[in-house]
């Protein structure tokens, strides 16, 4: 089978859905299938004998945003995708299956229905526009990266996805010894250190942490790993708290680079309130065998569950989260005892191998019903 990958973003940024379509890629052609990534032109490349990658150009969303489209975000996302879409069209239709990881790529489905091509949504967060649910109409297949993803599409779309969860590189995220070295070059003598990866937005909480340190005495300190629009936000704010020799902002970390960080971790936190679908970083750490703390936000669900592979804490409550930190650190064997579980359900739920055959099941299901 042909199988296309259509998601302008795996070529031209880094991100979860970026990952999860590389790593799904290079598992589909291990399967025998032929495969091909279709993104906007960008210097995002992971070589794998066997398959293709081919990049066009597009408008960017940030020269979108003049006129009406200024503060409609959402409409600039549909006009960055459709930029793509006149030069990548000859190639989708050469496609068995395309297969698309955002809303804005639905236009697709029709127009390939019409060829006898069927095409896969996968669901991995909340972005939605006005007609989305008439071209889901033309989708194949509906699949939903995490439990509460699945019910959110069913209440928008309708329809009932199949959760393939994303998955996690059991090879690269391992449990390593910490290098006292790095260690010391991020946070110097502390007792403690908390390592918070992901990108800087104001809905990732990351000003909850923050704000959680300083009710913590000096043995703490805390680290992001990752960058983005809130980062002087985030520095002025832990300046203000004056505890800004307590933080540490270490900018995007590479991703061959995060095991030996979070190796340096006593604990990884995930502050999101909303928008967060599943909880990658957290599952890296724990395949890393690292004891996790996540809100109680939902999206967090199917990766931490509260006493057994993780601890929560209520969203948006800077002090409940420092309770948890406190009382996890005070702990060693109910840390470590979490920390197990955690990297077992990984182990388990989460490898890339288990994720292509998911994601096959319903290819074949689809080939069965045409």
């Amino acid at each position: 089978m042909h199988i296309i990958h259509y998601n302008l973003t795996t070529t031209s940024k880094v991100g979860g859905v970026e990952s999860f379509v590389w790593e799904l890629a290079q598992q589909q052609v291990r399967l025998g299938h032929r495969v091909t990534i279709v993104g906007g032109n960008g210097s995002i490349k992971r070589p794998m004998h066997g398959l293709r990658v081919m990049t066009f150009p597009f408008i960017a969303r940030e020269r979108l945003a003049w006129g009406p489209l200024r503060r409609a975000y959402a409409w600039r996302k549909l006009a960055e995708r459709l930029s793509l879409l006149p030069r990548a069209w000859p190639i989708l239709k050469t496609a068995d299956l395309v297969h698309i990881h955002k809303p804005y790529d639905l236009v697709v489905a029709p127009l390939l229905k019409r060829h006898g091509i069927p095409t896969v949504y996968h669901g991995h967060g909340e972005d939605f526009f006005r007609g989305d649910v008439q071209l889901m109409n033309s989708a194949a297949a509906l699949l939903s990266c995490s439990s509460y993803n699945a019910q959110t599409l069913q209440q928008h779309y309708g329809r009932t996805a199949t959760v393939v969860y994303n998955g996690v590189d059991l090879e690269h995220f391992r449990p390593l010894e910490p290098e006292l070295r790095l260690r010391h070059a991020i946070a110097g003598d502390a007792k403690w250190l908390l390592v918070q990866p992901g990108r800087m937005m104001p809905w990732k909480g990351q000003r909850d942490a923050i704000t959680a340190l300083s009710l913590l005495d000096e043995q703490y300190h805390l680290a992001f790993l990752g960058d983005g629009e809130t980062r002087q936000e985030l520095a002025d704010y832990a300046q203000s708290l004056g505890i800004a020799d307590r933080i540490h902002l270490l900018g995007t970390i590479a991703h061959s680079e995060l095991p030996r960080y979070l190796a340096c971790a006593d604990l990884v936190l995930g502050t999101s309130y909303t928008s967060e679908t599943f909880g990658m970083a957290l599952a890296e750490a724990q395949a890393c065998g690292k004891a996790v703390v996540a809100s109680s936000w939902r999206g967090y669900d199917d990766v931490v569950q509260a006493g057994s592979t993780g601890e929560r804490f209520k969203a948006q409550d800077p002090a409940d989260l420092a309770r948890v930190i406190a009382q996890l650190c005070a702990d060693d064997g109910y840390r470590e005892q979490l920390a197990q579980a955690g990297r077992q359900r990984v182990q388990q739920l989460f490898p890339w191998s288990a994720i292509a055959e998911r994601v096959e099941a319903v290819y074949q299901n689809i080939e069965h019903r045409t």
